[in-house]
């Protein structure tokens, strides 16, 4: 049985029983028939309530039809009291009209704002869903710049986990003083905020470059009430925009070192055969030590030179399926004596060996040449860690020195070619390890701080074919 049968069969019973009532008890006794009289003003009432103006008028019928007979059955003949009772009655169906209408009337007003709260709930739905799909973070804050709504992508930019939780717009940035500056100044003047570039929050993994655009937010008074913050990841466009920078760069060495290489080398040749020969013929030892010098500079000039030609000639890969983890541990055991002669220790740690189809020679040689530059780093010796980590569809080979660390202004040139903080470097060193990682559809990262070290980390793509089972198994690579 359902609620609005229970409703009815207590509205009947509770009529019947009033009525009863009326019956059994004598005449004599007339208070007690005007409680009863009233009693009937519980079930007309509930059945407003549970049925409506058509309930309450079927109720309050129903009722006279039961009670007038029973007045003449107690006054015996139609006479004023008769005529006054019925009209008493007669109240029956005045508060079932009014209670029902005044239900009915309720019900609609209810329904009309539960439609325009359903429409309103659709309405918010599909405003987040156009706001969700959205590529870029779309923010709101009010006038004090905390955070009233952001969209999916803006809460991943921000790492926002949840919104209730979510607090000032500048808290989630860098320099946090700086766009809260802005954007203050922005709301001030009624103004825009035009592709100002920040980066997310050190203390977060994996720090993102961010392109902030600002839009005053009016209210229905055309007052500023906050801003519309629309956020752009430009991360790996400003990655991309460094590695053609770095291209071009390299084409014009390439193109310099294979046009005047050869033109160098050649008079060396001919200066260091002439001072051999006459350092057999010279007995002074001032001039001796001078041949000597000499000798040793066209040296160091033709390693120079080599170093360009191997730099600028295209790269012939022998790709196979390797053990990363083999790699790295051929690489330490070539580089650790001249580690041990600077003082330096090499701990390496890995999670999973991994495997990927790659030219074992050439990333040897950008692996020696990261550790020889992170050795050269620790003038007074220190500790160097190799970390191997399966990163989903990248493999990540990090580098971490304790050497003296790196200016933030220089890092973006560390990879260039000729760049280097050595006296006696050349700067070809990490841009050959740039360029053959590269060429391996990899990537890297530097971080460094002055007094603290440096990161160098690498990322090796996993989905390169080469038909190992581990490969296979990770179909979203």
């Amino acid at each position: 049985m359902n609620t609005r049968q229970k409703y009815k069969g207590f509205i009947v019973f509770s009529v019947l029983i009033i009525t009863l009532l009326h019956y059994v008890t004598g005449s004599s006794i007339w208070g007690f028939h005007d409680f009863y009289r009233r009693l009937y003003y519980i079930p007309i009432i509930l059945a407003a309530f549970q049925f409506g103006l058509r309930g309450a008028m079927l109720t309050a019928l129903s009722i006279i039809a039961l009670y007038a007979p029973h007045l003449l059955i107690y006054f015996g003949r139609v006479n004023i009291e008769v005529i006054n009772q019925m009209l008493e009655a007669s109240m029956f169906i005045i508060i079932g009209m009014i209670t029902g209408a005044l239900v009915e009337s309720e019900s609609r007003v209810r329904r009309l704002l539960e439609i325009q709260i359903t429409k309103l709930t659709d309405l918010e739905n599909y405003t987040q869903n156009i706001l969700d799909s959205i590529l870029n973070g779309v923010v709101a804050i009010d006038r004090e710049m905390k955070i009233s709504s952001v969209n999916r992508e803006g809460a991943k930019l921000l790492r926002i986990e949840d919104q209730q939780n979510a607090t000032y717009i500048y808290d989630y940035f860098e320099d946090g003083e700086e766009v809260k500056e802005l954007i203050l100044k922005a709301m001030v003047q009624e103004d825009n905020v035009s592709a100002y570039e920040t980066t997310s929050l050190k203390e977060h993994p994996g720090k993102q470059t961010i392109r902030i655009h600002g839009y005053p937010l009016r209210n229905i008074l055309n007052r500023v009430a906050g801003m519309v913050i629309i956020l752009e990841d430009i991360t790996e466009l400003k990655r991309l925009e460094g590695q053609i920078r770095r291209v071009d760069k390299l084409s014009a060495v390439g193109e310099l070192a294979s046009g005047i290489a050869h033109e160098i080398r050649n008079p060396l040749g001919i200066i260091k055969t002439i001072s051999q020969t006459i350092n057999k013929d010279i007995e002074d030892e001032d001039i001796r030590e001078g041949l000597e010098i000499i000798e040793i500079e066209i040296n160091r000039a033709n390693k120079v030179i080599q170093e360009l030609l191997d730099f600028a000639k295209p790269s012939v890969f022998n790709y196979k399926n390797q053990s990363i983890d083999q790699l790295i541990k051929d690489v330490i055991r070539i580089t650790n004596k001249y580690a041990e002669q600077h003082r330096v220790r090499i701990h390496y740690k890995r999670e999973e060996d991994v495997f990927v189809f790659l030219d074992a020679d050439k990333l040897k040689q950008a692996f020696v040449n990261v550790i020889l530059n992170a050795i050269q780093a620790m003038n007074e010796g220190g500790n160097l860690c190799v970390e191997l980590q399966d990163k989903d569809c990248w493999v990540k080979i990090s580098f971490i020195d304790e050497g003296k660390g790196i200016e933030q202004e220089r890092l973006e040139k560390i990879f260039e070619p000729f760049y280097t903080t050595k006296e006696k470097g050349t700067g070809l060193g990490l841009a050959i390890a740039h360029r053959i990682i590269e060429e391996h559809k990899g990537y890297m990262e530097i971080e460094s701080e002055i007094g603290a070290g440096t990161r160098l980390d690498i990322f090796m793509p996993r989905h390169l074919e080469g038909g190992h089972e581990k490969d296979e198994e990770n179909t979203d690579c």
